[in-house]
């Protein structure tokens, strides 16, 4: 007999299709998780990148924040160097040392310091109310000679910054004195010029509602202080005020006081200039 093809056993060629199609499923499943693999890969190394380069660009805004703080911490350190009369203890009146000073002449010179330190004026005074005398009078001051000085000794009017800072109870600002309706044709405005004296802040010394008297700052050249500069006046005039335990009756005689630390003192008695007009 001649050789005969072996037929294959019934039911083998749909096994055989059915497994076909299964392995062609599996391997369709398989390259759909490669590609989801593949993608979710290319989405992580995305993920990646844009943190690094987020990192690296905080990284750097920081250290540039950094140099800037820098610099600017610098530059308000000269500043203040800059702003710091020669010779003066500066912020002495915040000090703890200073918390036993009971002294009005010496509060009020700490008080002028401070304002001095911390403001760009390159001059001042500080002005305790005398009930003797019903006025103004100069306690301490930085910068000023004798003419203005005996002009200034004693102030009953509002005609003048510091005058109308106690009597109105708020402060004043006078931007440029040259321009200024308040001292335009006064003696007073011309004391001022003379003095070099072109800008001028008076703060009201005000304590549990008493006027006590006047912290008034003086620039050499047209000037209006920023917020921030108003900011640290107001506070220390509200520091120097609190000092004062009770409104000072200032005695009418004695010698004149220095403040010890470069500003001199103006003792009440020693001053008989008229007054501001």
């Amino acid at each position: 007999m001649g050789d005969h093809a072996r037929a294959p056993a019934p039911g083998a060629l749909p096994r055989a299709e059915a497994f076909a199609e299964q392995a062609r499923l599996r391997y369709a499943e398989a390259t759909l998780l490669m590609r989801r693999a593949h993608r979710a890969r290319n989405e992580a190394t995305d993920r990646r990148e844009a943190a690094e380069a987020w990192h690296r660009e905080v990284h750097n805004e920081l250290r540039s924040r950094r140099r800037e703080v820098s610099a600017r911490t610098a530059e308000a350190a000269r500043e203040a160097a800059a702003l710091r009369p020669a010779g003066r203890s500066g912020l002495v009146l915040f000090g703890t040392d200073f918390c036993g000073v009971h002294d009005p002449t010496a509060i009020m010179s700490a008080t002028l310091a401070a304002a001095l330190t911390l403001s760009q004026a390159r001059m001042g005074h500080v002005q305790l109310f005398d009930d003797a005398s019903d006025g103004l009078r100069i306690v301490s001051q930085y910068g000023f000679g004798r003419d203005f000085l005996n002009f200034f000794a004693l102030v009953r009017d509002r005609d003048t910054a510091c005058g109308a800072a106690l009597a109105e109870a708020r402060t004043v600002q006078v931007r440029d004195v040259g321009q200024s309706v308040l001292f335009a044709g006064t003696k007073a405005g011309e004391v001022l010029l003379d003095a070099g004296v072109r800008a001028v802040r008076s703060i009201p010394l005000i304590s549990n509602g008493l006027r006590l008297g006047v912290l008034s700052v003086h620039y050499s050249a047209p000037h209006e202080p920023d917020a921030a500069e108003q900011h640290l006046l107001a506070t220390v005039a509200s520091a120097g005020a609190r000092r004062l335990v009770r409104p000072p009756v200032l005695p009418l005689g004695g010698e004149p006081a220095g403040d010890g630390d470069g500003a001199a003192g103006v003792a009440p008695g020693d001053q008989r200039g008229p007054q501001a007009r």
